[in-house]
């Protein structure tokens, strides 16, 4: 009797205490699991940003080397112009406003 108590009791003791180890663990898996997601976002923001420092060094370089590069950014970027050069802008109508009139 007392033998058959004793694995009766190592059986509970081994079963509280696998769920203990996965109480314990389980709140530290899902942090796991959100600090990777977190870190996989961060990276994503990492390359971005580095795609764009690299975007910015080439417009340096082209803007301190090409001239015609600058001029292009200049009148495309910030609307300026040759001295007495004149520029026409054209804005598209609006289709419906090209109808003609509705007669009742």
């Amino acid at each position: 009797m007392w033998l058959m108590l004793q694995k009766v009791a190592w059986a509970t003791i081994s079963v509280l205490a696998v769920i203990l180890v996965f109480v314990a663990f389980v709140p530290k898996i899902k942090q796991y699991h959100d600090l990777q997601k977190v870190e996989q976002q961060k990276s994503a923001g990492v390359r971005t940003d580095q795609e764009t420092l690299d975007h910015l060094k080439w417009q340096q370089g082209k803007l301190r080397t090409d001239a015609s590069f600058v001029e292009r950014v200049a009148r495309e970027e910030h609307g300026l112009t040759k001295p007495n050069e004149l520029v026409f802008k054209f804005v598209d109508d609006d289709p419906a406003s090209n109808a003609p009139p509705r007669r009742k």
